[in-house]
């Protein structure tokens, strides 16, 4: 073996020592990188099963403690009492008449407590005889009934609220409804009619019938009843009453 052949074999084991040193550099940071990777895992599964652990550098915010609020109880408002002192009268034996203790009398006087509801809507006006041809010029006279708008606040039509009549007509009990917006190709937007009679004169009562404004769904009163009268004149033989938004 000459000069030359032992220097490149040295220089082979030169190089597969060298080859050696780099693979275990790779194997030592690929070994590293598996546990740093596994190391996060686990921290971030622990976070996740517990983020209000010590380890956890930005915990979730602590939840506000909840306010107990007493429930109200109401405090009965008992009577006035008034104490009037009234003198006994003692009669002894030699007919002398002395006052000795006095004695009290207690007079109660309850104060008596009304509540008056409160309605959203207000007949706009006064209910008002009026001829019926008005709205249905193609009639005659052989008519009687209550037609009117219903409006917010702002004077806008109101559609869907319950009208209600009840009373007597003609000596006959009287239950009838209709919603507001039913008429409105008579009376208008918001407009509403309730039919008494057709086919016969109109007549004339005094506080007889009632016309409500309630709630469609609930038919909780919106309005106060209104009381009104008919009329038997052909020129008044529809009584226009118009319900508005008071509040």
């Amino acid at each position: 073996m000459n000069f030359a052949d032992q220097e490149e074999i040295a220089e082979r084991r030169k190089s597969r020592g060298k080859k050696r040193r780099n693979n275990v550099i790779w194997n030592t940071l690929t070994a590293l990188v598996v546990l740093a990777s596994l190391t996060a895992v686990g921290y971030f599964s622990l976070l996740f099963a517990n983020p209000t652990s010590s380890l956890n550098p930005f915990p979730p915010p602590t939840m506000p403690v909840p306010i107990n609020i007493p429930t109200a109880t109401m405090t009965p408002i008992l009577p006035t009492a008034t104490f009037t002192s009234i003198p006994v009268i003692t009669t002894l034996e030699d007919e002398t008449v002395i006052p000795t203790e006095y004695s009290a009398t207690v007079e109660i006087s309850p104060t008596a407590t009304t509540y008056s509801p409160i309605y959203l809507f207000a007949v706009k006006g006064s209910p008002v005889g009026m001829s019926n041809l008005v709205f249905h010029p193609s009639l005659n006279c052989n008519w009687q009934g209550v037609a009117g708008k219903v409006t917010d606040i702002q004077g806008k039509p109101v559609d869907n609220l319950y009208i209600r009549l009840t009373g007597t007509y003609n000596g006959q009990p009287v239950d009838k409804a209709t919603l507001s917006g039913g008429a409105k190709y008579n009376i208008g937007d918001g407009g509403y009619e309730i039919v008494l009679e057709i086919g016969s004169a109109p007549i004339a009562s005094s506080g007889l019938l009632t016309i409500q404004l309630m709630d469609s769904s609930t038919e909780i009163p919106l309005s106060a009843p209104i009381t009104f009268d008919t009329y038997s004149e052909c020129d008044k033989n529809l009584i226009l009453i118009n319900f508005q938004q008071s509040q």
